[in-house]
């Protein structure tokens, strides 16, 4: 019988804080920017995240002179002192996003150059990391990369010794003993950040640990070259790869144990898309019932079926609690008005959701046609039973048809006073858009369609019941998808005021719902189906815990517990007419 396949994913794959300080500083630094701005040389070493800044105005240069821009950001590796001067006398404004671990470096080897020191850098020398610690040398300096450069080392009286913050751990150690051999008063510096050895040596236990180890980055980043060098030298096939085309589905499967680790310069975003294409392939290659069964409903949930299954759901839950007769026409009115939304919205905005939703974009762009038709007969079929309905519950639709699609349209082009030239572009504004067009086409329009007292308060109740739990769900989504928010400059609440503050102030909003329903009981306002909702509140209460204990992070299985509250409220109202 053969091993269960399985795939492990190192907890230290992806960027590095250093790397994600130099991203946050310049995407700041373009968004308040009019105009391009330039990085002097790549910021990192990563085509598609170099691909993605170009798409905000960042460029980058290779010398000073083909600088256009009036701003230049120092790329993480840093630059010699007289290329900053260089920069300076060219009156550009510089921001520095230099790794601080690497000015550390400049630092320690501008001091001992002071003091009349040579400098020996365990390094590549054509490294952009290196050149320009070279530059704090003072002209006194070696780079060697093995044991046997050190041998052709000239004598030397005052040694300072360090190294590029990404170097092989394991060789560092053995050049570091043979130079010591060769000048014993020579003094040694630690400059490998420990995000480096941490990572080396979670790719030299996980090839202990697999038959293959797909390795995610640049082909032209130091630090991810070598892990998979390393990861081959402890007898792993390995795959060096900068995206998931990369992957051959024939290769892939040949192994059961697979290992995938990406470079610090590696943004979350690329690394899930792999990961999601290595299960694809698994998945295509060995498909069991039960993974069938699994990739019908992933299909639901990407397609956005799922998405208006949960509409009725609604209606039917809203209908219960706030008194409307339950109308199958307004059922069908929300879900295709939701379905289409989600859709069109996509299809709109590509660039936004492939940092945030790989598979659903790639689903998206592959049937991209079929998409926009089902999307557009979904809502026109909408809008001909609205008219069938009555003229309130169709002018309602349009007006959230308009809204919707206006929500990612560019209406105005961007300067230095006017930032928004779409509503999207408003600050926060998604989470409140979604939350509030869910509760108008599944508590308002079914009350618009059956005549409903639209001054009821508990239609009120049922609104902001709706617009509660989606707005909860939505801004969760931003927690998770906060790098490629921050990638595409999209300002959601955990940007703004951190993920920390966000977590409280969901749970804040969690209970304050669960008390509004307790009172709104008690007073009335709504049935005792009310209490019964309470525990529709509890079930987001509790995938708010299992997010912030990281049991549920991304995928299938996020989708499912989270988006299942509307499920979850439907089946309550479907128990509760029963019984």
């Amino acid at each position: 019988m053969r091993e269960k396949q399985e795939i492990k994913i190192a907890k230290t794959a992806g960027f590095c804080w250093g790397v994600k300080r130099a991203i946050d500083i310049t995407l700041e630094t373009a968004k308040e920017t009019d105009g391009p701005v330039s990085t002097y040389g790549p910021l990192i070493h990563n085509p598609q995240v170099i691909e993605t800044l170009e798409g905000k105005e960042v460029y980058a240069a290779d010398t000073v002179d083909s600088i256009t821009s009036d701003k230049v950001i120092i790329r993480t590796h840093g630059i010699a002192p007289e290329v900053r001067r260089d920069l300076k006398s060219h009156g550009l404004s510089i921001t520095d996003a230099t790794c601080p671990l690497v000015a550390r470096v400049q630092g320690l080897i501008k001091k001992y150059a002071n003091k009349g020191y040579t400098t020996v850098i365990i390094g590549d020398k054509g490294h952009a990391e290196v050149i320009g610690l070279m530059g704090f040398t003072g002209g006194r300096c070696h780079v060697v990369k093995s044991e046997e450069e050190v041998e052709t080392l000239p004598p030397m009286d005052n040694v300072c010794v360090v190294a590029q913050t990404t170097c092989d751990t394991r060789k560092h150690d053995k050049i570091v003993s043979a130079i010591i051999a060769k000048y014993p008063e020579a003094i040694v510096n630690d400059t490998i950040c420990d995000a480096t050895g941490d990572r080396q040596g979670e790719v030299l236990a996980l090839a202990s640990e697999v038959d293959a180890i797909v390795v995610v980055g640049g082909k032209n980043s130091s630090n991810t070259k070598r892990l998979a060098s390393m990861a081959e030298e402890c007898g792993a096939r390995t795959f060096h790869i900068e995206t998931e085309d990369e992957l051959d589905p024939d290769e892939i499967i040949k192994y059961e144990k697979l290992g995938l680790t990406a470079g610090a310069s590696t943004p979350t975003w690329m690394i899930e898309r792999v990961k999601n294409r290595l299960e694809k392939i698994r998945d295509t290659h060995k498909p069991s019932l039960w993974k069938k069964i699994l990739r019908l409903v992933e299909a639901a949930v990407i397609s956005n079926v799922g998405m208006a299954l949960g509409a009725v759901c609604m209606v039917f839950s809203n209908s219960i609690l706030a008194g409307i007769p339950f109308s199958w026409e307004a059922a069908y009115i929300s879900a295709a008005y939701l379905f289409s939304m989600h859709v069109l919205n996509r299809l709109n905005d590509v660039q936004t959701f492939k940092h945030n939703e790989p598979e659903t974009i790639r689903l998206y762009l592959r049937y991209k046609t079929f998409m926009a038709v089902s999307a557009s007969v979904a809502i026109l079929s909408a809008i001909a039973i609205s008219v069938t309905v009555n003229l309130y519950v169709t002018a309602v639709l349009v007006w959230a048809l308009v809204v919707g699609l206006a929500y990612t349209v560019k209406w105005f082009q961007k300067n230095e006073i006017k930032r928004i030239h779409r509503l999207k572009d408003i600050p926060a504004s998604k989470d409140v858009f979604v939350g509030v067009a869910w509760a108008v086409v599944t508590a308002l329009v079914p009350a618009l369609a059956t005549g409903f007292d639209l001054l009821s308060p508990s239609l009120a109740v049922a609104f902001l019941f709706t617009f509660t739990i989606v707005y909860i769900r939505s801004v969760l989504s931003d927690v998770r998808d906060i790098r490629g928010d921050k990638i595409v400059g999209r300002e959601t609440i955990p940007i703004i005021v951190g993920i920390p503050g966000t977590k409280v102030f969901l749970a804040g909003l969690t209970f304050g719902l669960g008390a509004l329903m307790v009172v709104a009981v008690s007073a009335g306002w709504v049935g005792p189906f009310g209490y019964v909702l309470l525990l529709s509140i509890a079930y987001t209460g509790f995938y708010l815990f299992l997010y912030d204990r990281h049991v549920i992070k991304t995928g299938l299985a996020y989708d499912l517990v989270v988006d299942g509250v509307f499920i979850f409220s439907g089946l309550l109202a479907i128990i509760w007419t029963l019984y």
